[in-house]
Formats: structure tokens, sequence, C-alpha cells
């Protein structure tokens, strides 16, 4: 086990603009067998929750508070019959996990709310950068867009969105020229990944 690190290289209210990021960055990945996107995002009403959860029927749906009882099926159908009881389990999260590169993207993007969400994109290589005398690496390699979020974990609520490279301790030349090489640059503190 490993943790990454995140550096931020865009913050931008636009959720288009920050994919156009994303989307320039793995441009320059080398993908493996199991390139994969994941997704979560946060309802804050019964309406986000709706929405999030017509959208991707296959999903996992959990209230953010563990220690409640009730299981992805009975949230679901709570939110499908717009049972009042669903706001005290509010926040909920919608999960989605290893899903082919290019398949959710567009529609998580459309669901969207005001709660805080992440997706990331994984299991690829950054390349070799010679110059830097850098061979290719897949460990720790990632894309990630906090979105409603400044920080990798989500924990700082924003009106904005920011998008990281997370990569292997020690590259974080590596994370730099990346940037460069589609228009970006460092504009935080490296951050820890996970």
């Amino acid at each position: 086990m490993s943790t990454s690190n995140a550096l931020p290289v865009l913050r931008t209210p636009d959720l288009l603009r920050a994919h156009q990021a994303v989307q320039r960055l793995l441009s320059l990945a080398i993908p493996m067998d199991r390139f994969q996107v994941n997704a979560e995002a946060q309802a804050l009403t019964l309406a986000e929750a709706q929405r999030m959860a017509a959208a991707f029927p296959k999903a996992t749906v959990s209230p953010d508070d563990p220690y409640r009882p009730e299981s992805n099926d009975e949230v679901r159908c709570m939110i499908a019959a717009g049972d009042p009881q669903v706001t005290a389990l509010l926040p909920v999260t919608l999960h989605l996990e290893s899903q082919p590169v290019g398949s959710i993207e567009e529609a998580f993007f459309a669901v969207i709310g005001s709660g805080r969400a992440s997706i990331d994109w994984d299991f690829f290589s950054w390349p070799a950068v010679p110059e830097l005398d850098l061979e290719i690496r897949n460990k720790d390699a990632c894309v990630q867009i906090a979105i409603n979020s400044r920080d990798v974990g989500r924990d700082v609520p924003a009106t904005d969105h920011t998008v990281f490279i997370h990569f292997r301790s020690g590259d974080v030349e590596r994370a730099e020229w990346l940037a460069r090489q589609v228009g970006l640059q460092p504009i935080g503190p490296v951050e820890c990944g996970w």
C-alpha cells in the first residue's frame, strides 16, 4: 500500500474546463488493461439524490453517516419514492467504481449538485521524461477532479473545482512537467493523496 502525492494544477468554476484539462493530461498517459474511472458525489437534497440515483441505477447510494442501518436498496427505494424520511439520511453519497473510461463522465457531470464530489482516472502509467531522467511510472499515477472542493479528500468545500495530478513521492518534477505539457502549472502546494 502506498500513498500518492497530489499537485493541484487548475482551479475553476467551470466543470467542463476542468474535464478538458483532465483529457489533455490523460492524452499523455499510457493506459493499462484496467484503465478506469471512479466517482463519488454527495447529494444534499432529495432532488439531487433522485437525479443521481436515476442516472446511475447500478451505483451504490449510502448515507454519509456510517452508523445508519439502511442498506443501498432501502436508500434507493426511499429516494425513488420521494420518501420524506430521506431528509434524515442526507447527505447521501453516490459511488461509482471501476467504470470504463468515457462511460460515465458526461452523465456524472450532468447530475452534480451543490455537494462535494470527486472523479478520478487511474490504471495508467505516466510517460518517461528523459530530460529529467525519469522512467515510465505507473505507481500512484492518477488524475482527479475535486468537485465543489479545494482538496484531495474533499474536506474543504468550495464553489469551484480543482484538478490534481497524483504521482509517486519524489516525482514532483514529473507532475510539474506533465502540467506544463498541457498548458497548466502548479497552483498550490503538494498534498497527500491516497
